[in-house]
């Protein structure tokens, strides 16, 4: 694979592993969710949600996961819309609401009721409850939950966790409404409500108090939010100055990488206009692998057939029917052709082409053909990285390389401080530093030969006959072979007209009866009898809130 192919799937790689993509069956958003929660005197809490769902496609219905805290039950669950009731399905904790349409947008009504929620001590009574947590699949485009007391409460208390922070405010009536805006997918956000005790005379008081262990978090959590927020002013400080210098260095490293890359390429091309076969550097397959493309045709396979008849391995006796002459090889690639058409298709000093379509019919053969196609094309690349094309640039690689390190950590440390615009941008400077720690540009060398076969491949395309015949046997040979592994299909017009016009000159002395759709198409065929294709399939896994309850929303 051609340097630049590598450094693009490595990219690639990268930014799908440090953004994962989550793939839902049903395209669909949660613009709206309201959750109204009436505690009663008895400790059970009706609740009431209305979901909006926008979809972007055929759907089935919705999803609601309702994980209850330890001690605690869910009851009476029923969705309806408009006030029509809707099927729904149990599955232990996920109920499914089944409401089919397309590309709407639909707003669903849920109410159950929580039994066991309401804890009383000798200072309160307490609700403290999950009504989502990191199990959610699906972002909260706008959520409000709004906590109701069974009566007017005069010393009502109240915080809320991660997502819910500071974002409760106190009713007329004793009530906590939690405005939490945008909730993403993942987050916790639990809420937690102290009512007066008087209104829940029923219920059985626990040992302790509440109101000082609600008092504590709160200190706690303003003593941790204070001092998040002084390393967040550490952290700005640093990042002002750090992200842009190396966003710059970054930069600049492209553009220096560019500018040198297309300087070589200029040096490079040939400086006579005149059309000339490039002298031999690489056997056949190895050039058309450097230069055209790195994935191994059937015509280049093809191709490194016609290779061994000119270095005179082997003898053509038909269109069909090839001798072997010597085992004796220069690069193992040859030798593992020679093998495979043969030894294992042929009976050691004959090759038929009917013979190798009859082998790659039998499916017992397909691993054994494609295992030899795979050990030629690994000697390909083996012949290839021998000549040295690409720049390693050692130094360059450990400078940036180590500065993707660094920035990949200051990802972690930003993140840390809920810096999250300079996370990402760290992110991708890492990315970029990492990714550029791969750049191995084409040598000077490598460019020649690149160039000089595009001469040849241009000049091709309209050559006189003139220029051709000043060619010796062995240069038509070689540009007949090239031209042959070069085009993806072999009844392109090229090779054809090219066949027409030269083929008889250029095969004169090598005993020839050249057919270029007849070859090509053979490895064609033998490629399609072999090949096989598989998939794979992935699974997601979930979490938990306060004493283990929870739950999210989805679709289906």
């Amino acid at each position: 694979m051609h340097k630049k192919n590598q450094f693009i799937v490595l990219w690639t790689l990268l930014v799908f592993t440090l953004f994962p993509l989550q793939a839902f069956a049903v395209d669909y958003s949660i613009s709206k969710v309201t959750i109204d929660a009436q505690v009663t005197s008895n400790g059970t809490v009706a609740v009431t949600e209305n979901h909006t769902y926008k979809f972007q496609d055929d759907f089935n219905g919705i999803i609601r996961e309702i994980v209850p805290k330890k001690g605690t039950s869910i009851h009476e669950f029923t969705a309806s819309e408009q006030g029509k009731e809707l099927k729904v399905e149990q599955d232990e904790e996920l109920y499914n609401i089944f409401r089919s349409g397309e590309n709407e947008t639909i707003t669903i009504e849920l109410r159950y009721e929580i039994q066991g929620a309401v804890d009383t001590y000798a200072d309160g009574a307490e609700f403290y409850w999950p009504f989502f947590d990191d199990r959610n699949d699906s972002d909260y485009e706008q959520m409000t939950i709004t906590i109701t007391p069974p009566a007017d409460s005069e010393k009502t208390a109240f915080i809320g966790y991660d997502g819910a922070y500071q974002t409760g405010s106190l009713q007329s009536d004793g009530g906590v409404q939690f405005d939490m805006g945008k909730v993403l997918a993942g987050s916790n956000g639990d809420v937690r409500v102290i009512f007066d005790k008087h209104l829940f005379p029923s219920l059985p008081q626990k040992d302790g108090l509440v109101l000082a262990d609600l008092a504590a978090d709160k200190e706690q959590m303003a003593n941790d939010a204070a001092a998040l927020l002084a390393k967040q002013q550490v952290g700005k400080s640093i990042g002002n100055w750090l992200i842009p210098a190396a966003g710059a260095a970054l930069l600049a490293f492209f553009a220096w990488a560019f500018s040198h890359a297309r300087k070589t390429k200029q040096q490079a091309k040939p400086d006579t206009p005149h059309f000339f076969v490039p002298k031999q550097k690489m056997s056949i397959p190895a050039t058309l692998y450097f230069t055209k493309s790195s994935i191994l045709t059937p015509a280049v396979t093809a191709a490194a057939l016609m290779e061994l008849v000119r270095k005179q391995k082997i003898e053509q006796l038909s269109e069909e029917k090839f001798r072997l002459i010597d085992r004796n090889t220069e690069f193992i690639h040859e030798a593992t052709l020679i093998e495979l058409l043969f030894d294992k298709v042929g009976d050691g000093e004959i090759f038929e082409t009917k013979e190798l379509e009859s082998y790659t019919k039998q499916e017992l053969n397909h691993a054994s053909y494609t295992d030899s196609i795979t050990l030629w094309q690994q000697g390909i690349q083996e012949e290839v990285k021998q000549y040295e094309l690409y720049d390693k640039h050692p130094l360059l690689r450990g400078i940036v390389g180590t500065s993707g390190l660094v920035f990949g950590v200051a990802s972690i440390f930003f993140g840390f401080l809920e810096l999250f615009p300079m996370m990402v941008v760290s992110i991708i400077i890492a990315i970029g530093f990492i990714g550029f720690c791969f750049y191995s540009p084409i040598t000077y060398k490598g460019h020649v030969i690149r160039e000089e076969w595009k001469q040849l491949r241009t000049a091709m395309k309209n050559l006189e006959p003139t220029a051709w015949n000043h060619l010796t046997q062995d240069e038509k040979m070689r540009a007949f072979s090239y031209l042959l592994g070069a085009d993806e299909k072999s009844t392109h017009l090229t090779t054809l007209s090219f066949t027409t016009a030269y083929s008889d000159s250029a095969f004169a002395d090598f005993g020839l009866f050249y057919n270029p759709v007849l070859l090509t198409g053979l490895f064609v065929a033998a490629y399609s009898s072999t090949s096989t294709s598989a998939s794979a399939s992935g699974a997601i896994s979930a979490g938990g809130g306060v004493s283990g309850g929870g739950g999210g929303s989805g679709a289906f």
